[in-house]
């Protein structure tokens, strides 16, 4: 069920049949027969019929290992699987399709969709197990699910409908209902499924995503766009939203590139507990140096007493944006002070001025420096600054060509 919709975007995945024709030595074949093979594969798997792919898949894989594309698909089908199947054969499932993906990125292949699905398989490895009831509604989503795997979207259009209405809250139900819609070119009516699930979940990246696609069938650029920042905003630290965007940009001749921005190394401690500064000589020289210096200062009073005034519940020191901000405005006091002359400051320093100026410093330390102690402070600054945030990415990481 899962991963039927992390692949969803590329082509989809369906129900798998054995596994064990990996294990059968291929007969030979001629060149001829293998391109016909390779063709009616993908044309089952463009057409959802992974059911009839999979083996063809198999087979393939048999023949040429070495074949990135063939690596994928197979990978895709047995994940699109391995959720509705029992707990050891969905792990064997799992285990095996991580393989396929390793052995193609061991040998040069490193696609938007291999990153994902390795990212995604990692998610999976990290979760709690759970052992609660699904929801209500479920049992029918994956009824849906079954129709969908085999072709069947106006089928599998009314199970999911059947799902809605038995749960209002299950986000999957409007979700793969906007899928159906979209696979049989119905762009508007998916757009107001996707609008439902976003409604349910509005900080679940997927459905601001598949919006996006519709919006794009639709040929409106504009809009697209801004579901595809909805995405990020919703997941900012996961790679598929950021991949949406970057294809975005790409077929709409724009240039996706954070602020040119590089601050100095920060303080560390070492064994015995002392906060060591390093200095880049190569700053000695620049009129803002000081600037730098206070940076690197008000990052070490920050680790010696200033974090537990701010975050008196959290019992370990950790990077906080208020501690980054707070460096970053040091820096630009002092800027401030010498009255440096704009055409004198660096990249960096015109780029810190710039956002201070819009009020989207955090909006840069957030979405485009964060590092594990900053990403923990994105919630609570994303409920009352969401709208900040996607004008942030609309203005300072998208540049027209």
């Amino acid at each position: 069920m899962f991963w039927a919709r992390v692949v969803i975007a590329v082509f989809g995945v369906g129900l798998v049949g054995t596994i064990m024709l990996r294990a059968q030595a291929p007969s030979v074949m001629s060149d001829a027969d293998l391109n016909k093979e390779a063709a009616q594969a993908d044309s089952f798997y463009k057409a959802m019929n992974m059911v009839a792919a999979l083996p063809l898949y198999e087979d393939l894989h048999q023949r040429q290992p070495q074949s990135y594309v063939w690596n994928e698909r197979l990978a895709m089908c047995l994940l699109g699987n391995a959720s509705r199947q029992p707990p050891a054969e969905r792990a064997a499932m799992d285990e095996r399709a991580r393989k396929l993906l390793l052995e193609a990125k061991a040998g040069g292949d490193n696609s938007n969709l291999l990153q994902v699905l390795l990212e995604k398989l990692d998610q999976i490895a990290a979760a709690p197990a759970t052992t609660a009831q699904p929801p209500v509604g479920w049992d029918v989503l994956e009824q849906g699910e079954k129709a969908f795997s085999t072709g069947d979207f106006a089928g599998a259009l009314k199970l999911y409908q059947e799902a809605a209405a038995a749960n209002p809250k299950l986000y999957e139900a409007p979700l793969f209902a906007g899928d159906a819609e979209f696979k049989q070119e119905h762009y508007a009516q998916a757009d107001e499924w996707y609008a439902r699930a976003v409604a349910i979940d509005p900080d679940r990246d997927t459905a601001y995503r598949y919006w996006g696609d519709s919006l794009m069938h639709l040929g409106n650029q504009t809009e697209a766009e801004s579901k595809y920042i909805d995405a990020i905003l919703a997941q900012p630290y996961t790679r598929a939203p950021r991949l949406s965007l970057q294809q975005w940009a790409s077929s709409s001749h724009a240039l996706l590139a954070a602020p040119p921005i590089t601050l100095p190394a920060r303080p560390t401690t070492d064994a015995k507990g002392n906060t060591n500064i390093t200095i880049d000589a190569s700053t000695l020289g620049n009129p803002a140096s000081s600037g730098w210096l206070m940076y690197s200062m008000t990052s070490t009073v920050w680790q010696e007493s200033e974090f537990k005034k701010h975050y008196p519940d959290e019992k370990q020191y950790r990077h906080s944006l208020a501690e980054e901000v707070a460096a970053i405005q040091g820096v630009l006091e002092v800027v401030r002070e010498q009255k440096i002359p704009d055409k004198k400051l660096d990249a960096t320093l015109k780029s810190l001025v710039a956002l201070d100026k819009d009020g989207m410093l955090e909006c840069w330390i957030l979405l485009d420096h964060p590092d594990q102690g900053i990403a923990q402070d994105y919630v609570a600054f994303r409920a009352t600054h969401r709208d900040l945030l996607h004008a942030y990415i609309a203005k300072y990481d998208i540049h027209p060509n």
